[in-house]
């Protein structure tokens, strides 16, 4: 099903399930083995869950609740208490209220592009698309800078044999490699765990193919290989081709890695504690990915794009299953052991427009939003950052999305600093100069 938002944008399927870019496993773990690691390599195992709200968050509806505001800015909701003393969110967040213990919320997040397109790209990777913002929005790799997934998966150290950075339940618009290329593409899973024929292609044998023909296969393909470099003379990356297809292969047989994307093994009770909603069992795949070695997890949420019935929406559809599914990761992750060693980011474009419009919804409202930040070692329990008394603007600690990288960089381990070189020399800096928000690190 096609979505459409108010700038014209189809949220299509740009891949088929487990590819990438339009590449096979087995052609992605060529281009990493090829490319490598980066010798800047973290040097801790530190994941990333990145959730990604499409349409834009209505911060006051949610994270930054004015009350005291006239009812044609504050909405239909009110704050409530949570389990950190003096932090409040709404009312449509009772789950969340009770785990405010496990994380931090930004309440001054600010940039400048109120456009869908700019907005995911800024907010996906640091940085502002620049010229052109209306650049290529139905191409796989869009961007202007590389994505988050792309810095870690080629900063960022990797063991195991699933694929650094993995995005659910479809490919997320920005979400590309830009200049580092497609080895650092996500792998994509282009479909919902949380419906009943839920699977990934490409970690199963095809129907019919049994692991003794497979091995069959596999012996005629170095065969063929073999032969080919007797003809013709290859190059090291050519001659290594059977290596790649072999660890394709290797994922395809390995129980520990399909078991990493077979939901189904998760209890009712675990399942139930997500909801069985797309975002719920997202959260619940992204956990076991991390578990199992994946460094980066992007799960998309979409149809947050309230320009009409905003407090409907937001009550009747979009926030209960965000409600349940995020307190349910954070509860399981600090039940697993797992919190500190894994980063919970939930982010959106941008925020809504502080006045509720004629058609009882928000728009688009760049200059002021929140966003959640928690585990991977940061600091939990507090709010950062202050809007003014209609949540129209930052009024104490601006946060860019600049600043935003550095610290989700900073929290993997990887330094923000680092400056890396397209293909034609020019130096670009990971984080776009941003700097790390400090409350944040002991």
């Amino acid at each position: 099903m096609q979505r459409r938002y108010c700038d014209g944008i189809e949220r299509r399927g740009f891949l088929k399930m487990g590819s990438v870019a339009g590449l096979s496993m087995a052609q992605l773990l060529r281009l990493q083995q090829t490319h490598g690691i980066d010798a800047t390599a973290s040097k801790n195992d530190v994941s990333c869950i990145f959730i990604f709200i499409i349409g834009g968050m209505a911060h006051q509806d949610m994270w930054d609740v004015k009350p005291e505001a006239p009812a044609e800015i504050r909405g239909d909701f009110h704050p409530i208490e949570t389990r950190v003393p003096g932090i409040q969110v709404s009312n449509l967040l009772p789950r969340i209220a009770g785990v405010t213990d496990k994380l931090a919320i930004l309440r001054s997040m600010t940039h400048g592009d109120p456009d869908h397109t700019a907005g995911y790209h800024v907010m996906m990777t640091g940085q502002h698309p620049g010229v052109g913002g209306n650049f290529n929005r139905n191409v796989l790799n869009n961007n202007m800078h590389p994505s988050f997934g792309s810095m870690v998966a080629k900063m960022g150290s990797s063991s195991g044999r699933l694929p650094p950075y993995i995005s659910v339940p479809n490919f997320l618009n920005s979400g590309g490699p830009s200049f580092l290329g497609p080895s650092y593409a996500p792998f994509v899973i282009e479909a919902d765990p949380a419906s009943p024929e839920f699977s990934v292609r490409d970690i199963v044998l095809a129907e019919g193919v049994t692991n003794d023909r497979s091995l069959r296969r596999q012996s005629a393909l170095r065969a063929i290989n073999h032969l080919e470099r007797s003809v013709e003379q290859f190059s090291k990356q050519e001659r290594a081709l059977d290596t790649y297809y072999e660890k394709a292969y290797q994922l395809m047989t390995s129980n520990e890695a399909k078991q990493a994307f077979e939901i189904e093994r998760e209890t009712p009770a675990t399942r139930d504690a997500y909801g069985m909603t797309s975002l719920g069992q997202c959260c619940l795949l992204a956990r076991r990915l991390v578990e199992s070695g994946c460094r980066f997890v992007s799960i998309e949420n979409g149809h947050w794009d309230t320009h009409r019935k905003n407090s409907e929406s937001l009550r009747d559809l979009l926030v209960p299953p965000l409600d349940q599914g995020v307190s349910a990761l954070l509860n399981d992750l600090e039940e697993r052991g797992r919190l500190d060693s894994t980063l919970v980011v939930l982010t959106t474009e941008f925020g809504r427009t502080p006045r509720i419009n004629d058609m009882a919804g928000r728009d688009h409202w760049p200059q002021a939003f929140s966003i959640v930040m928690a585990g991977g070692g940061l600091k939990r329990g507090l709010t950062i950052g202050a809007t003014d008394k209609q949540a129209a603007s930052v009024i104490d600690r601006p946060i860019t999305p600049s600043d935003m990288a550095a610290t989700l960089l900073k929290a993997l381990g990887i330094d923000p600093d680092v400056t890396l070189h397209t293909p034609i020399g020019r130096p670009v800096q990971l984080a776009g100069g941003g700097r790390p928000v400090h409350e944040l690190f002991a």
